[in-house]
Protein backbone atom coordinates (compact mmCIF):
# COMPACT_ATOMS: atom_id res chain seq x y z
CA UNK A 1 0.00 0.00 0.00
CA UNK A 2 2.90 2.13 1.13
CA UNK A 3 4.81 1.95 -2.38
CA UNK A 4 1.49 2.03 -4.35
CA UNK A 5 1.19 5.50 -2.65
CA UNK A 6 4.49 7.00 -3.28
CA UNK A 7 4.16 6.18 -6.92
CA UNK A 8 1.08 7.86 -7.14
CA UNK A 9 2.62 10.68 -5.40
CA UNK A 10 5.81 10.73 -7.97
CA UNK A 11 3.25 10.25 -11.02
CA UNK A 12 1.32 13.49 -9.75
CA UNK A 13 5.07 14.82 -9.44
CA UNK A 14 5.86 13.87 -12.86
CA UNK A 15 2.45 15.20 -14.74
CA UNK A 16 2.75 18.74 -12.93
CA UNK A 17 6.76 19.35 -14.33
CA UNK A 18 5.49 17.94 -17.57
CA UNK A 19 2.63 21.01 -17.47
CA UNK A 20 5.75 23.49 -16.88
CA UNK A 21 7.02 22.30 -20.22
CA UNK A 22 6.10 23.63 -23.47
CA UNK A 23 6.03 20.20 -25.37
CA UNK A 24 3.77 21.71 -28.10
CA UNK A 25 5.92 23.66 -29.47
CA UNK A 26 7.77 21.75 -32.48
CA UNK A 27 10.10 24.43 -34.07
CA UNK A 28 12.32 23.72 -31.25
CA UNK A 29 12.88 19.77 -32.55
CA UNK A 30 16.42 19.69 -34.14
CA UNK A 31 16.96 18.50 -36.85
CA UNK A 32 20.10 17.30 -39.53
CA UNK A 33 19.48 18.43 -43.47
CA UNK A 34 21.09 20.13 -46.66
CA UNK A 35 19.73 22.33 -48.67
CA UNK A 36 21.47 22.37 -52.58
CA UNK A 37 20.02 24.89 -55.06
CA UNK A 38 16.43 24.35 -53.62
CA UNK A 39 13.68 26.52 -54.15
CA UNK A 40 12.33 28.06 -51.05
CA UNK A 41 9.04 26.10 -51.76
CA UNK A 42 11.12 22.97 -52.04
CA UNK A 43 13.14 23.53 -48.87
CA UNK A 44 9.54 23.98 -46.68
CA UNK A 45 7.98 20.81 -48.42
CA UNK A 46 11.17 18.92 -47.00
CA UNK A 47 10.87 20.34 -43.95
CA UNK A 48 7.04 19.39 -44.12
CA UNK A 49 8.15 15.63 -45.00
CA UNK A 50 10.84 15.41 -42.29
CA UNK A 51 8.82 17.01 -39.18
CA UNK A 52 5.18 17.22 -39.82
CA UNK A 53 4.82 20.47 -40.04
CA UNK A 54 2.44 22.95 -42.11
CA UNK A 55 3.18 25.55 -43.77
CA UNK A 56 0.98 28.28 -45.51
CA UNK A 57 1.94 31.27 -47.77
CA UNK A 58 0.79 32.74 -50.62
CA UNK A 59 3.43 31.80 -53.35
CA UNK A 60 3.36 35.32 -54.55
CA UNK A 61 5.02 36.88 -51.58
CA UNK A 62 8.29 34.72 -52.93
CA UNK A 63 10.88 35.72 -55.04
CA UNK A 64 11.36 33.41 -57.89
CA UNK A 65 15.22 33.55 -58.45
CA UNK A 66 15.26 32.68 -54.05
CA UNK A 67 17.42 29.81 -53.64
CA UNK A 68 18.59 28.12 -50.34
CA UNK A 69 21.84 26.85 -49.90
CA UNK A 70 23.08 25.75 -46.41
CA UNK A 71 23.67 22.52 -44.51
CA UNK A 72 22.59 22.14 -41.49
CA UNK A 73 23.58 19.82 -37.95
CA UNK A 74 21.20 19.66 -35.12
CA UNK A 75 19.39 22.99 -35.68
CA UNK A 76 16.74 23.79 -33.94
CA UNK A 77 13.85 24.31 -37.10
CA UNK A 78 13.17 27.63 -35.62
CA UNK A 79 16.75 29.09 -36.73
CA UNK A 80 16.18 26.88 -40.07
CA UNK A 81 13.15 28.46 -41.21
CA UNK A 82 14.82 32.19 -39.68
CA UNK A 83 17.77 31.54 -41.91
CA UNK A 84 15.61 30.58 -45.38
CA UNK A 85 13.30 33.62 -44.67
CA UNK A 86 15.45 36.55 -43.45
CA UNK A 87 17.04 37.21 -46.52
CA UNK A 88 13.78 37.25 -48.60
CA UNK A 89 12.17 39.46 -46.32
CA UNK A 90 9.79 36.96 -45.24
CA UNK A 91 8.61 36.14 -41.50
CA UNK A 92 6.57 33.98 -39.61
CA UNK A 93 4.00 33.40 -36.82
CA UNK A 94 2.46 29.97 -35.52
CA UNK A 95 -1.32 29.85 -34.70
CA UNK A 96 -2.82 26.53 -34.12
CA UNK A 97 -0.23 24.26 -35.21
CA UNK A 98 0.35 26.35 -38.78
CA UNK A 99 3.21 27.90 -39.70
CA UNK A 100 1.89 31.12 -41.70
CA UNK A 101 4.49 32.63 -43.70
CA UNK A 102 4.30 36.82 -44.44
CA UNK A 103 5.74 39.39 -45.93
CA UNK A 104 7.50 42.13 -43.78
CA UNK A 105 5.31 45.32 -44.49
CA UNK A 106 7.74 48.81 -43.74
CA UNK A 107 6.18 51.72 -42.86
CA UNK A 108 6.70 55.34 -45.18
CA UNK A 109 5.77 57.67 -42.58
CA UNK A 110 8.90 59.93 -42.17
CA UNK A 111 9.69 62.73 -39.75
CA UNK A 112 11.49 65.78 -40.83
CA UNK A 113 13.00 68.40 -38.93
CA UNK A 114 15.97 70.62 -37.83
CA UNK A 115 17.83 71.40 -34.78
CA UNK A 116 19.01 74.42 -33.10
CA UNK A 117 20.51 77.03 -30.44
CA UNK A 118 17.87 77.47 -28.78
CA UNK A 119 19.66 81.12 -27.68
CA UNK A 120 20.10 82.58 -31.55
CA UNK A 121 18.80 80.11 -33.96
CA UNK A 122 22.05 78.46 -35.29
CA UNK A 123 22.15 74.89 -36.71
CA UNK A 124 23.63 72.54 -34.52
CA UNK A 125 25.23 69.30 -37.01
CA UNK A 126 25.73 66.09 -35.87
CA UNK A 127 22.90 66.41 -33.28
CA UNK A 128 21.88 63.01 -32.02
CA UNK A 129 17.74 62.33 -33.01
CA UNK A 130 16.19 59.26 -31.79
CA UNK A 131 12.70 57.84 -31.20
CA UNK A 132 13.13 56.82 -27.60
CA UNK A 133 13.93 53.42 -27.23
CA UNK A 134 13.75 52.03 -30.84
CA UNK A 135 16.14 51.70 -33.58
CA UNK A 136 14.59 54.59 -35.47
CA UNK A 137 16.65 57.88 -35.44
CA UNK A 138 19.58 60.13 -37.68
CA UNK A 139 22.63 62.28 -37.32
CA UNK A 140 21.49 65.91 -37.93
CA UNK A 141 23.37 67.35 -41.18
CA UNK A 142 25.71 70.37 -41.17
CA UNK A 143 22.37 72.27 -41.58
CA UNK A 144 20.99 70.56 -38.27
CA UNK A 145 18.78 68.91 -40.22
CA UNK A 146 17.33 65.85 -40.07
CA UNK A 147 15.05 62.73 -41.30
CA UNK A 148 14.03 59.95 -39.68
CA UNK A 149 12.28 57.27 -41.93
CA UNK A 150 9.90 54.37 -41.06
CA UNK A 151 7.95 56.27 -38.26
CA UNK A 152 5.70 53.75 -36.03
CA UNK A 153 2.03 55.01 -35.81
CA UNK A 154 2.16 54.99 -32.33
CA UNK A 155 2.57 57.05 -29.75
CA UNK A 156 6.42 57.79 -29.65
CA UNK A 157 8.79 60.20 -28.12
CA UNK A 158 11.43 62.22 -29.91
CA UNK A 159 14.76 62.53 -28.08
CA UNK A 160 17.43 65.50 -29.47
CA UNK A 161 21.03 65.66 -27.38
CA UNK A 162 24.14 67.57 -28.63
CA UNK A 163 27.41 68.07 -26.24
CA UNK A 164 27.09 70.58 -23.82
CA UNK A 165 23.87 70.80 -24.26
CA UNK A 166 20.24 70.09 -22.55
CA UNK A 167 18.74 67.18 -24.26
CA UNK A 168 15.23 67.45 -25.29
CA UNK A 169 12.28 65.37 -25.78
CA UNK A 170 8.89 66.12 -27.55
CA UNK A 171 6.07 63.59 -27.45
CA UNK A 172 4.05 63.03 -30.54
CA UNK A 173 0.35 61.04 -31.09
CA UNK A 174 -0.17 58.17 -32.80
CA UNK A 175 -2.19 60.23 -35.23
CA UNK A 176 -0.10 63.58 -35.13
CA UNK A 177 0.32 64.59 -38.79
CA UNK A 178 3.91 64.35 -40.26
CA UNK A 179 3.79 64.57 -44.01
CA UNK A 180 4.71 68.25 -44.77
CA UNK A 181 5.94 69.71 -41.52
CA UNK A 182 9.28 70.12 -40.53
CA UNK A 183 10.00 70.31 -36.89
CA UNK A 184 11.95 73.12 -35.41
CA UNK A 185 13.99 71.48 -31.71
CA UNK A 186 15.69 74.09 -29.99
CA UNK A 187 18.19 72.98 -27.41
CA UNK A 188 19.51 74.85 -24.49
CA UNK A 189 23.11 74.93 -22.94
CA UNK A 190 23.55 73.03 -20.60
CA UNK A 191 24.97 75.15 -17.40
CA UNK A 192 26.74 71.94 -15.87
CA UNK A 193 28.59 71.81 -18.26
CA UNK A 194 29.77 75.25 -18.02
CA UNK A 195 31.10 75.16 -14.39
CA UNK A 196 34.55 75.85 -13.11
CA UNK A 197 36.96 72.68 -13.57
CA UNK A 198 38.22 72.36 -9.48
CA UNK A 199 41.90 71.90 -9.37
CA UNK A 200 42.83 69.72 -6.75
CA UNK A 201 46.04 67.87 -5.03
CA UNK A 202 47.94 64.61 -6.20
CA UNK A 203 46.80 62.81 -3.26
CA UNK A 204 43.00 63.52 -3.72
CA UNK A 205 43.21 62.83 -7.00
CA UNK A 206 44.64 59.28 -6.23
CA UNK A 207 41.81 58.58 -3.55
CA UNK A 208 39.01 59.83 -5.94
CA UNK A 209 40.65 57.65 -9.16
CA UNK A 210 40.23 54.34 -6.66
CA UNK A 211 37.02 55.17 -5.43
CA UNK A 212 35.80 55.74 -8.56
CA UNK A 213 37.32 52.63 -9.82
CA UNK A 214 35.35 50.86 -7.33
CA UNK A 215 32.54 52.31 -8.09
CA UNK A 216 32.64 51.57 -11.85
CA UNK A 217 32.55 47.90 -11.19
CA UNK A 218 29.63 48.01 -8.95
CA UNK A 219 27.74 50.09 -11.40
CA UNK A 220 29.05 48.02 -14.36
CA UNK A 221 27.71 44.80 -12.72
CA UNK A 222 24.17 46.54 -11.51
CA UNK A 223 23.76 48.13 -14.86
CA UNK A 224 24.58 45.14 -17.15
CA UNK A 225 22.71 42.72 -14.93
CA UNK A 226 23.54 39.14 -13.85
CA UNK A 227 22.51 36.67 -16.92
CA UNK A 228 24.34 35.45 -19.59
CA UNK A 229 23.52 38.34 -21.88
CA UNK A 230 25.69 40.96 -19.34
CA UNK A 231 28.73 38.71 -20.48
CA UNK A 232 28.17 39.81 -23.67
CA UNK A 233 28.05 43.55 -23.12
CA UNK A 234 30.65 46.26 -23.19
CA UNK A 235 30.35 49.46 -22.29
CA UNK A 236 32.16 51.33 -24.77
CA UNK A 237 33.22 54.92 -23.31
CA UNK A 238 33.11 54.34 -19.34
CA UNK A 239 35.08 58.13 -19.29
CA UNK A 240 32.34 60.03 -20.15
CA UNK A 241 30.66 58.57 -16.50
CA UNK A 242 30.41 60.70 -13.22
CA UNK A 243 30.31 59.25 -9.99
CA UNK A 244 28.77 61.01 -6.74
CA UNK A 245 29.29 58.92 -3.26
CA UNK A 246 26.19 59.54 -0.80
CA UNK A 247 26.77 58.51 2.34
CA UNK A 248 29.28 55.21 1.35
CA UNK A 249 30.46 53.91 -1.39
CA UNK A 250 27.48 51.33 -1.14
CA UNK A 251 25.60 54.07 -1.99
CA UNK A 252 25.87 55.87 -4.96
CA UNK A 253 24.63 58.18 -8.24
CA UNK A 254 25.84 58.33 -11.51
CA UNK A 255 25.35 60.54 -14.80
CA UNK A 256 26.87 60.73 -17.83
CA UNK A 257 28.60 64.27 -19.68
CA UNK A 258 27.84 62.39 -23.22
CA UNK A 259 25.86 59.67 -24.53
CA UNK A 260 26.97 56.61 -23.14
CA UNK A 261 27.75 53.49 -25.31
CA UNK A 262 27.05 49.62 -24.45
CA UNK A 263 27.51 47.35 -27.71
CA UNK A 264 25.41 43.82 -26.73
CA UNK A 265 27.17 40.72 -28.59
CA UNK A 266 24.57 38.87 -27.21
CA UNK A 267 21.52 40.38 -29.03
CA UNK A 268 23.13 42.02 -31.34
CA UNK A 269 22.34 45.49 -30.61
CA UNK A 270 24.68 48.82 -30.07
CA UNK A 271 22.72 50.67 -28.01
CA UNK A 272 23.29 54.53 -27.47
CA UNK A 273 22.45 55.63 -24.04
CA UNK A 274 21.09 59.38 -22.85
CA UNK A 275 21.62 58.40 -19.06
CA UNK A 276 19.76 61.06 -17.29
CA UNK A 277 20.40 59.17 -13.38
CA UNK A 278 21.50 56.23 -12.20
CA UNK A 279 21.07 55.83 -8.15
CA UNK A 280 21.71 52.31 -6.01
CA UNK A 281 20.49 53.00 -2.67
CA UNK A 282 20.37 50.83 0.56
CA UNK A 283 20.10 48.09 -1.99
CA UNK A 284 18.04 49.18 -4.62
CA UNK A 285 18.37 50.97 -7.83
CA UNK A 286 16.58 53.04 -10.52
CA UNK A 287 17.67 53.75 -13.95
CA UNK A 288 16.49 56.81 -15.71
CA UNK A 289 17.73 57.84 -19.36
CA UNK A 290 16.58 56.97 -22.64
CA UNK A 291 17.76 54.69 -25.57
CA UNK A 292 18.53 54.35 -29.20
CA UNK A 293 19.24 50.81 -30.95
CA UNK A 294 21.21 50.10 -33.83
CA UNK A 295 21.87 46.49 -35.68
CA UNK A 296 25.62 45.39 -34.65
CA UNK A 297 26.91 44.79 -38.44
CA UNK A 298 27.69 41.13 -39.20
CA UNK A 299 28.12 38.89 -42.68
CA UNK A 300 27.30 35.47 -40.86
CA UNK A 301 24.02 34.44 -41.36
CA UNK A 302 24.05 32.18 -38.59
CA UNK A 303 25.08 34.54 -35.89
CA UNK A 304 22.20 36.57 -37.46
CA UNK A 305 19.83 33.97 -36.73
CA UNK A 306 20.86 33.75 -33.00
CA UNK A 307 20.43 36.76 -32.41
CA UNK A 308 16.94 36.77 -33.44
CA UNK A 309 16.34 33.67 -31.07
CA UNK A 310 18.02 35.59 -28.07
CA UNK A 311 15.78 38.31 -28.68
CA UNK A 312 12.77 36.33 -28.66
CA UNK A 313 13.98 34.95 -25.47
CA UNK A 314 14.82 38.39 -23.55
CA UNK A 315 11.16 39.33 -25.00
CA UNK A 316 9.42 36.71 -23.47
CA UNK A 317 8.82 37.45 -19.45
CA UNK A 318 10.17 40.99 -19.56
CA UNK A 319 8.77 44.25 -18.86
CA UNK A 320 7.40 44.99 -22.01
CA UNK A 321 6.30 42.17 -22.38
CA UNK A 322 4.34 42.29 -19.22
CA UNK A 323 3.05 45.39 -20.16
CA UNK A 324 2.01 44.89 -23.71
CA UNK A 325 -0.12 41.71 -22.44
CA UNK A 326 -1.78 44.02 -19.91
CA UNK A 327 -2.94 46.49 -22.07
CA UNK A 328 -3.92 43.64 -25.06
CA UNK A 329 -5.96 42.00 -21.98
CA UNK A 330 -4.00 38.19 -22.29
CA UNK A 331 -1.67 38.52 -19.30
CA UNK A 332 -2.99 34.64 -18.30
CA UNK A 333 -2.84 33.63 -22.05
CA UNK A 334 0.77 34.79 -22.22
CA UNK A 335 1.64 33.28 -19.46
CA UNK A 336 1.90 35.82 -16.64
CA UNK A 337 0.14 35.46 -12.57
CA UNK A 338 0.14 38.41 -10.39
CA UNK A 339 0.18 38.27 -6.62
CA UNK A 340 0.35 40.88 -3.93
CA UNK A 341 2.99 42.00 -1.68
CA UNK A 342 2.86 42.33 1.82
CA UNK A 343 5.54 43.38 4.49
CA UNK A 344 5.27 41.97 7.67
CA UNK A 345 6.45 44.30 10.19
CA UNK A 346 6.98 42.24 12.91
CA UNK A 347 9.67 39.97 11.03
CA UNK A 348 10.66 42.35 8.69
CA UNK A 349 9.73 40.12 5.79
CA UNK A 350 7.98 40.88 2.22
CA UNK A 351 5.31 37.50 1.87
CA UNK A 352 2.85 36.74 -0.82
CA UNK A 353 -0.44 35.20 -0.23
CA UNK A 354 -0.54 31.30 -0.86
CA UNK A 355 -4.38 32.04 -2.83
CA UNK A 356 -3.72 35.05 -4.96
CA UNK A 357 -6.34 37.77 -5.51
CA UNK A 358 -8.07 37.84 -9.04
CA UNK A 359 -5.68 40.33 -11.41
CA UNK A 360 -8.41 42.46 -11.87
CA UNK A 361 -8.44 42.87 -8.07
CA UNK A 362 -4.63 43.40 -7.78
CA UNK A 363 -4.48 45.88 -11.28
CA UNK A 364 -6.40 48.46 -12.75
CA UNK A 365 -6.02 49.78 -15.90
CA UNK A 366 -7.61 53.24 -16.53
CA UNK A 367 -7.46 54.71 -20.64
CA UNK A 368 -6.05 58.41 -20.44
CA UNK A 369 -7.28 61.46 -22.73
CA UNK A 370 -4.83 60.44 -24.87
CA UNK A 371 -4.73 57.16 -27.05
CA UNK A 372 -2.01 54.49 -26.12
CA UNK A 373 -1.48 55.88 -22.40
CA UNK A 374 -3.01 54.13 -20.09
CA UNK A 375 -2.99 54.80 -15.74
CA UNK A 376 -1.92 51.98 -14.05
CA UNK A 377 -3.14 51.69 -10.05
CA UNK A 378 -1.91 48.89 -7.80
CA UNK A 379 -4.01 47.46 -4.83
CA UNK A 380 -0.08 47.40 -3.54
CA UNK A 381 3.29 46.14 -4.32
CA UNK A 382 3.17 43.16 -7.01
CA UNK A 383 4.81 40.00 -7.67
CA UNK A 384 5.08 38.79 -11.23
CA UNK A 385 5.61 35.20 -12.14
CA UNK A 386 6.12 34.31 -15.85
CA UNK A 387 5.12 30.66 -16.46
CA UNK A 388 6.75 29.92 -19.65
CA UNK A 389 10.23 30.04 -18.52
CA UNK A 390 12.29 28.90 -15.75
CA UNK A 391 15.28 30.74 -13.82
CA UNK A 392 18.82 30.02 -14.32
CA UNK A 393 21.10 28.52 -12.19
CA UNK A 394 23.23 31.37 -11.12
CA UNK A 395 19.96 33.70 -9.90
CA UNK A 396 19.51 30.69 -8.23
CA UNK A 397 22.24 30.23 -6.36
CA UNK A 398 22.72 33.87 -5.40
CA UNK A 399 18.86 34.58 -4.46
CA UNK A 400 17.23 31.75 -3.78
CA UNK A 401 17.21 29.95 0.23
CA UNK A 402 19.77 27.35 0.31
CA UNK A 403 20.11 24.76 3.23
CA UNK A 404 23.63 23.99 4.86
CA UNK A 405 24.33 21.39 2.33
CA UNK A 406 24.07 23.87 -0.52
CA UNK A 407 21.18 22.41 -1.86
CA UNK A 408 18.14 24.51 -2.55
CA UNK A 409 15.83 24.25 0.73
CA UNK A 410 12.11 23.83 0.76
CA UNK A 411 9.84 22.40 2.71
CA UNK A 412 7.47 18.97 2.67
CA UNK A 413 4.64 20.48 1.97
CA UNK A 414 5.39 23.44 -0.45
CA UNK A 415 8.30 24.99 -2.46
CA UNK A 416 9.43 28.00 -0.75
CA UNK A 417 11.95 30.67 -2.85
CA UNK A 418 13.03 33.67 -1.60
CA UNK A 419 14.22 36.48 -3.77
CA UNK A 420 16.72 39.00 -2.54
CA UNK A 421 15.26 42.72 -2.87
CA UNK A 422 18.04 44.62 -1.35
CA UNK A 423 21.16 43.28 1.41
CA UNK A 424 19.04 43.58 3.74
CA UNK A 425 15.47 41.98 2.54
CA UNK A 426 13.89 39.39 0.93
CA UNK A 427 10.39 38.04 -0.70
CA UNK A 428 9.23 34.95 -0.13
CA UNK A 429 6.30 32.86 -2.02
CA UNK A 430 5.48 29.55 -1.90
CA UNK A 431 4.33 26.58 -4.19
CA UNK A 432 2.10 23.93 -3.47
CA UNK A 433 3.92 20.51 -4.39
CA UNK A 434 2.83 17.85 -1.88
CA UNK A 435 6.07 15.83 -1.41
CA UNK A 436 9.79 16.94 -0.38
CA UNK A 437 11.83 17.77 -3.36
CA UNK A 438 15.55 19.05 -3.42
CA UNK A 439 15.72 20.44 -6.30
CA UNK A 440 13.12 21.83 -8.96
CA UNK A 441 12.30 24.39 -12.07
CA UNK A 442 11.01 27.80 -10.81
CA UNK A 443 9.41 29.92 -12.64
CA UNK A 444 10.89 33.73 -13.37
CA UNK A 445 9.57 35.68 -10.42
CA UNK A 446 9.21 39.49 -10.75
CA UNK A 447 8.17 42.30 -8.45
CA UNK A 448 7.32 46.18 -8.72
CA UNK A 449 7.67 47.99 -5.68
CA UNK A 450 4.76 51.52 -6.47
CA UNK A 451 6.26 54.69 -5.18
CA UNK A 452 3.08 56.20 -6.08
CA UNK A 453 -0.33 54.65 -5.97
CA UNK A 454 -0.65 55.33 -10.01
CA UNK A 455 1.78 55.70 -12.50
CA UNK A 456 1.37 56.30 -16.15
CA UNK A 457 2.18 53.62 -18.90
CA UNK A 458 2.15 53.64 -22.48
CA UNK A 459 1.85 51.06 -25.72
CA UNK A 460 3.87 49.74 -26.77
CA UNK A 461 4.41 48.83 -23.23
CA UNK A 462 6.58 51.05 -21.29
CA UNK A 463 6.58 52.93 -17.75
CA UNK A 464 6.43 56.85 -18.69
CA UNK A 465 6.78 57.80 -15.38
CA UNK A 466 10.20 55.15 -14.56
CA UNK A 467 11.16 56.87 -11.02
CA UNK A 468 7.72 55.67 -9.79
CA UNK A 469 8.38 52.39 -9.35
CA UNK A 470 11.49 50.16 -8.16
CA UNK A 471 11.80 46.68 -10.36
CA UNK A 472 13.61 43.52 -7.89
CA UNK A 473 14.04 39.88 -8.64
CA UNK A 474 13.99 38.41 -12.24
CA UNK A 475 13.61 41.79 -14.51
CA UNK A 476 16.83 43.20 -12.24
CA UNK A 477 18.99 40.31 -12.59
CA UNK A 478 18.44 40.76 -16.44
CA UNK A 479 18.99 44.37 -16.17
CA UNK A 480 20.15 46.60 -19.03
CA UNK A 481 21.62 42.99 -21.04
CA UNK A 482 18.07 42.09 -21.42
CA UNK A 483 16.61 45.37 -23.34
CA UNK A 484 15.32 45.71 -26.41
CA UNK A 485 13.44 48.33 -28.59
CA UNK A 486 10.04 48.83 -27.79
CA UNK A 487 9.15 48.37 -31.69
CA UNK A 488 10.62 45.15 -30.91
CA UNK A 489 7.49 41.90 -30.83
CA UNK A 490 8.78 38.11 -31.99
CA UNK A 491 8.35 37.55 -35.36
Amino acid sequence: MRKQFLCCIFLLFTIFLSAQTDSSDRLCQKLTIQFTNATVQSALRQLTRLTGINFSYNTSIIPRGARVNESYNRAEIRQILQDILVDINLFYREKNGTVIILKKVYNERVLKGRVVDASNGSPLPFANVFIQNSTQGAASDQDGEFLIEDVPKTRFNLVASYVGYESRTVAFTADQTLEGRTFVLELDLDPVSLETINVMGRALRRKRFRNQRRLYKRFEAEFLGGSENAEKCKIVNPEVLKFEVLDSLDNYRVTADDILYVENYALGYRVSYLLEEFKFENGLKMVLGKARFSELETKSRKRYSKWGLEREKAYYGSENHFLNSLIEGTLTEEGFALNVVNYDSITSEYTTPLNPMPIEDILTLEEANQEDLYYLSASSDIEITYKKEFEDSDYKKLYRSTSKSGNYKYTDKKVRSSIALSDNASLSSYQVFGLDVTDVDLFQKSIIFFLNDRTLISYPGQFLQPQNILVAGWWRWGAFSDWLPLDYRPN
